[in-house]
């Protein structure tokens, strides 16, 4: 069974809390932009190692304005499918629309897991394990904003997967909400769980900030993206319940996770494998 870091108090005395609250904050844009990019650019990578991108560092950037630099609202890939389709490869296309997906989300939180799950604590200071966190929790996040948020619709990458691959959406959710779904899991009973209290000790305010703030990324910032681009009826209720069902449930589950933690619900490897943090 795991060893949990039972060094700290779970409530200790609140100390350095607007420290910690511009941390997160800092960490959460950065995580963002990071995750971000890297999805962009396993499309152009993919898209340019199949013969249909001149550069793959031509990304279209949009305008040099602050809800730009920190959301990266109007970067995408600057992929132009309809060649793609005209030389009737419609097999690259799917793996080109799947490779933000699979590669700048599924692989970076898979990473991320992977990190955390084998440091231990001495090894690392918290706020680099917290950047972690943030980080893997942009990945599967991120998978959950496509599948199954984003899936039943006629454009975007889920489209343009089904669409290459010669399926309707309705077939194709399935197939791609599972690993979102396996991802969820992990995050929330592999990593929140045992790792919670260890990583915003420091005092009350900050795992209720904590948990506010991953539910309000997770469910509310990425399972809300279903009720903007016009994608249609079926993301927008899909975002609904992610925004006002699922939000709140896992606020609560994440400020239950102390709990869980200390009498061991959700340990996943042995001491050998390294602690968690």
């Amino acid at each position: 069974m795991d060893r949990i870091m039972t060094e700290t108090p779970v409530f200790p005395r609140d100390q350095a809390v607007p420290r910690f609250v511009a941390e997160t904050v800092l960490f959460v844009f950065l995580a963002h932009a990071l995750a971000f990019f890297l999805h962009e650019y396993s499309h152009a990578v993919t898209a340019w190692l199949l013969g249909f991108k001149a550069d793959p560092l031509a990304l279209h950037y949009g305008h040099a304005d602050i809800v730009n630099i920190l959301l990266q609202r109007e970067i995408d890939e600057n992929v132009a499918y309809g060649p793609i389709y005209a030389a009737h490869r419609d097999g690259a296309a799917a793996l080109i629309a799947l490779s933000g997906m699979a590669l700048g989300n599924g692989a970076l939180y898979v990473l991320c897991f992977w990190c955390i799950r084998r440091v231990r604590p001495r090894d690392m200071n918290r706020p680099a394990v917290r950047f972690l966190f943030w980080l893997a929790l942009m990945g599967a996040a991120n998978l959950w904003s496509y599948a199954p948020i984003r899936t039943i619709t006629t454009h975007g990458d889920m489209a343009e997967m089904a669409r290459g691959l010669h399926m309707s959406p309705w077939l194709l959710l399935p197939f791609v909400t599972l690993p979102s779904i396996l991802a969820m899991y992990s995050f929330f009973f592999r990593l929140v769980v045992p790792n919670w209290a260890w990583l915003f000790a420091g005092g009350p305010a900050r795992p209720v900030f904590a948990a506010a703030m991953t539910g309000l990324l997770y469910f509310g910032f990425f399972g809300a993206a279903g009720l903007f681009g016009s994608y249609g009826d079926v993301c927008a209720l899909l975002s609904i319940v992610s925004l006002f069902v699922l939000f709140p449930l896992s606020v609560v589950f994440c400020l239950l996770a102390t709990g869980m933690g200390v009498i061991g619900f959700g340990q996943g490897h042995g001491q050998d494998g390294g602690a968690p943090v």
